[in-house]
């Protein structure tokens, strides 16, 4: 994006400018920035070659390394990639239907959905190859810093989902800044990290902590996605040191509570949902590093960093502001490509800092009552025998006097319902008792940890409230 009449700056597709830097890591192989580059200009020219050449890619590769070739390809051909909340077929097939001249682009070895519509040409990324030392110098390349990389598009849980497209300029900025503010707030060196992460490149945290790290900072990024425990813990092992595990609280929380032994872990960042305190020092003493926390949206990407270890403040990036609008708090400034309303109840403390209160949208008021979602769900946790579980509005859950009512899915072996209730009821006022309370084996996770609105609206679908069984208010 120009400055003031400027013309717009060309940045490196590498942030040390060094083709042969290492940025992918696997037990057997390492790909320099050279190496990704080959393979990405290959695929571009493929997709170039094509009898129509794509405007649009979407990336459903899986391992680290083809996803980062296919993101490049893009860059150097000029096409953007969409970047979905969910790989579903029907939110594939939205997107190419809404984006003529689409490619889905896809692993070697993939297997794709049958139910993706065949009509949206697809393309296989072929996995790069370590090379040999260069001997003749490359020239790197450079990317407009307002060229638009990536639309990256919200959950639309709230309806269609909506896409926020994300420059250059301000991806590198956005890395730069999460770098800098990272060190400062664990009071450290930030000395160049090998990268082991539990989430998926495709979503906005594991784009900007995973991918962006790599090949606009100095860190070093493993191609393994685990998720069980022992998975996690067997990768950070084999990974050089110093380590970081970039997770969530969902995939932290069962890796602690696994009777195996972990390896040493210099730093951890976690984000997509808060995370408790008690977790956040236990997860220090267990692997040996500082753990931090980050704060963002798909419409901002990161913008503050915390260790919920010391405090329960948010430090925000360099640059970003936050201004109140009404009810609503507006980030502005630093690498926010605009300035965007943020979901979530902030209480600012000083120009640089503030707490978190939860969502907005969480807010619940029945019969006159007031509580809050994040408070109805601390005091199931808390239960003897709870394992996990969510209070959630499902939009149309009305008693025989037209009083809207909430619900809940639990996991909770050996509680029945009626015995959930009953404890409930001895913490929670009984206008605000789940109906339908549903108990389950386990709550339904996505890639990143998090349990959405809509898979839990899809397990109480069937469930009604039996008559008559109402509590009194």
């Amino acid at each position: 994006m120009s400055r003031m009449g400027k013309s717009p700056r060309r940045l490196a597709l590498f942030g040390e400018g060094d083709l042969e830097r290492v940025i992918l890591w696997s037990p057997d192989r390492a790909w320099t920035a050279g190496d990704l580059l080959d393979s990405a200009q290959a695929l571009s020219d493929r997709l170039r070659a094509r009898a129509r050449t794509p405007r649009y890619l979407i990336n459903l590769a899986t391992r680290r390394d083809d996803f980062v070739v296919g993101l490049l390809a893009g860059m150097l051909g000029g096409q953007m990639n969409l970047m979905p909340s969910t790989h579903t077929p029907g939110a594939i097939n939205d997107l190419g239907a809404r984006y003529p001249r689409t490619v889905i682009l896809h692993g070697s070895d993939a297997t794709l959905d049958v139910s993706i519509d065949e009509s949206i040409p697809r393309v296989a990324i072929r996995s790069p190859v370590a090379s040999a030392p260069r001997h003749v110098k490359t020239a790197m390349p450079l990317l407009r810093e307002d060229a638009i990389v990536a639309r990256v598009f919200t959950s639309g849980s709230t309806g269609t989902p909506s896409g926020h497209d994300k420059t250059w300029g301000r991806l590198v900025a956005n890395a730069r800044n999460a770098a800098r503010a990272l060190a400062a707030e664990a009071e450290l060196d930030n000395p160049p990290l090998h990268l082991l992460g539990t989430v998926p490149s495709q979503h906005m945290y594991g784009f900007e902590s995973l991918v962006l790290a790599a090949l606009c900072g100095d860190a070093v990024l493993s191609t393994d996605q685990p998720f069980f425990p022992s998975d996690i813990a067997d990768g950070l092992a084999r990974l050089p040191t110093p380590r970081a595990l970039v997770t969530t609280p969902y995939h932290l929380q069962h890796l602690l509570a696994a009777e195996i032994t972990l390896p040493r872990c210099e730093r951890i960042l976690c984000a997509t949902a808060p995370l408790d305190p008690a977790l956040a020092r236990e997860a220090e003493s267990r692997l040996g590093g500082v753990l931090q926390e980050i704060y963002g949206s798909t419409e901002t990407g990161q913008i503050a960093v915390r260790r919920p270890c010391k405090n329960d403040q948010w430090s925000l990036m360099r640059g970003i502001e936050l201004r109140q609008s009404g009810e609503k708090t507006i980030a502005q400034g630093g690498h926010l490509e605009e300035p965007t309303p943020l979901a979530d109840r902030i209480e600012p403390i000083d120009p640089g800092h503030f707490r978190l209160h939860g969502r907005r949208g969480n807010q619940v008021n029945i019969a006159g009552k007031r509580s809050s979602i994040e408070f109805l769900n601390a005091k199931l946790l808390a239960i003897d025998g709870v394992v996990d579980g969510r209070f959630f509005h499902p939009g149309r859950t009305a008693d025989r006097r037209g009083t809207q009512r909430l619900a809940a899915v639990v996991c909770a072996p050996g509680l029945s319902t009626e015995r959930l209730r009953e404890a409930l009821r001895a913490q929670v006022d009984p206008v605000f008792l789940p109906r339908p309370l549903l108990l389950v084996d386990h709550l339904p996770v996505n890639a990143t940890g998090k349990v959405t609105h809509e898979s839990l609206l899809r397990l109480i679908g069937d469930v009604s409230t039996p008559p008559g069984t109402e509590p009194s208010t």
